[in-house]
């Protein structure tokens, strides 16, 4: 199934330790949210920002309390 292949990263303007969090992060979904992610991708093109998203802001804070 070709959703179980780890994305391509199109992220613009974020240093690499954002883009490894970005990365551990995508790691961690399983089958049905890396489905979501992809379909999130296709459908908000570049306005998607994943670094936005609700989600991972919340996972960031859990791994990284301030």
């Amino acid at each position: 199934m070709e959703s179980s292949k780890k994305p391509i990263l199109k992220i613009k303007q974020t240093n690499e330790d954002e883009i490894t969090l970005i990365t551990q992060y995508i790691n961690t979904f399983n089958e049905k949210e890396l489905h979501g992610y992809n379909i999130a991708k296709e459908h908000l093109g570049m306005s998607f920002q994943i670094e936005k998203s609700i989600g991972f802001i919340n996972w960031k804070n859990k791994i990284n309390p301030l």
